[in-house]
């Protein structure tokens, strides 16, 4: 056991620090619950010898990835692993702050669509703006909040940089004025493959469902969740 470098590992099967893997480890004390701590004379650093909340398991984090892709809300997440909620909203917001948007290839064509929902209440409608490459099928880019010109200029803004062969979207009026006429296109069945992309959300993601009693409460979780999503390869559906 002593390669297996698991933050759930015994010290008495490793004898090394679970941060640096250094072996010059010593005692140091004990906590209020009565387990022995040791320090870390290389990277001073404290552990304990094992760690019984399952919170510090290796694939906490993958398992909360793969949750969270398959429409678990923060509470059901927290059930299934019997953690904290707290615990559960820190790691998605840790691993979204590590999620990388996919690079935006020259020349592509893309669909454009908008997503209604809500936030904090059903009074309060929010949209969700996003690109989708027509060939891969690969959502780009997004963007949440009011439907409006500047919500929707996030996205478009992004793919006017690549350079795109054509950008097809239904006919709101918004993307007459922030989409040049040379490569935006409405004609008929333009942007099926995003509206059955849409239909994948709200069946996949609570938080979209129509007729409803789940609605998000935090537009920041909200974002961590759709990068996750969206944008993490580790788990496949």
């Amino acid at each position: 056991m002593t390669e297996n470098h698991s933050s759930c590992i015994r010290f008495s099967d490793a004898r090394i620090c679970r941060y640096c893997y250094c072996c010059s480890i010593i005692k140091n004390g004990t906590t209020k619950t009565g387990k022995q701590q040791y320090f870390c004379k290389n990277c001073r650093k404290r552990f304990i010898a094992f760690y019984t909340y399952q919170a510090y398991r290796d694939n906490i984090n993958a398992l909360i990835i793969r949750f969270t892709k398959e429409g678990l809300g923060i509470r059901s997440t927290a059930r299934l692993l019997s953690i904290s909620t707290t615990t559960v909203l820190k790691r998605i917001t840790a691993i979204a702050d590590h999620m990388v948007p996919p690079k935006i290839s020259f020349g592509q064509s893309y669909e454009l669509d908008e997503l209604r929902f809500f936030i904090g209440s059903k009074r309060n409608p929010m949209w969700l703006a996003y690109a989708f490459q027509k060939t891969t099928k690969q959502i780009v880019r997004f963007h949440v909040g009011k439907r409006t010109n500047k919500t929707l200029s996030h996205v478009i803004k992004t793919l006017i940089h690549s350079r795109p062969e054509k950008i097809y979207t239904d006919q709101l009026r918004n993307y007459q004025f922030l989409i040049p006429k040379a490569i935006h296109s409405t004609r008929r069945f333009g942007t099926n493959s995003i509206e059955r992309s849409n239909l994948t959300i709200r069946t996949h993601l609570k938080r979209f469902n129509r007729r409803s009693i789940c609605f998000t409460k935090s537009i920041h979780i909200l974002n961590a969740v759709l990068k996750i999503y969206f944008w993490d390869t580790t788990y496949i559906r």
